[in-house]
């Protein structure tokens, strides 16, 4: 007996609903989120906010539900062509990116070649850096500077005993002369003394 005083309940209270939801419908038309097509979170509100309860129980019409899952499979579609379109949009950026990274790459090996040939000299058709250039170019001025002195030192030296070689032949020459003259002298002498024995032998004197 309940259970038909619920039905019938049931059934004036769906009837009243759909009267009252029909007249509803034309002055909410212009703000009815599900056919002005709001978010969904506004679209579910509105079937909670705007739908008659019935104990524990929310009544929404069918094709109101049906226009919430139209609008999902929308805003599901909307959304997969807005990922579908950013995917395209980040493999493009990726391929840019790429494309920035080479040029990028490109360009460092471009700055780093004028940068090294600018620090750098050619010696002899090969390319050296600066610092090997001067380094090199010290140690020749060093070496031959060296060299130098050391010329000049043999030099000095064989000067030296150029001088003191002359000086020792000259000294030896007068020694000589000297003793030339005193053997001719002693010679001279000897002869005028023999001269003068063998004419003693002879009684010349």
């Amino acid at each position: 007996m309940r259970g038909t005083i619920i039905a019938f309940l049931m059934f004036f209270l769906i009837q009243g609903l759909a009267a009252q939801e029909t007249k509803e419908t034309k002055k909410t038309k212009k703000t009815n989120p599900l056919i002005e097509g709001g978010t969904l979170k506004e679209q579910f509100q509105f079937l909670v906010t705007k739908t008659e309860k019935f104990q524990d129980y929310q009544i929404i019409r069918r094709s109101l539900i049906f226009k919430l899952e139209s609008n999902i499979q929308d805003t599901i579609k909307t959304l997969q062509s807005d990922i579908t379109s950013l995917n395209e949009k980040v493999s493009e950026l990726n391929t840019n990116l790429e494309n920035l990274q080479s040029e990028l790459k490109d360009t460092r090996e471009k700055l780093n070649t004028a940068t090294k040939e600018k620090d750098s000299l050619r010696l002899f058709g090969i390319l050296i850096t600066k610092s090997a250039y001067y380094a090199i170019v010290i140690t020749i001025i060093v070496a031959l500077i060296i060299a130098l002195l050391v010329v000049f030192i043999l030099f000095k030296r064989s000067n030296a005993i150029t001088v003191k070689t002359k000086e020792t032949l000259s000294t030896t020459q007068e020694e000589f002369e000297r003793h030339r003259k005193w053997a001719l002298e002693k010679e001279q002498k000897l002869a005028r003394e023999l001269l003068k024995e063998k004419q003693k032998n002879k009684g010349i004197i």
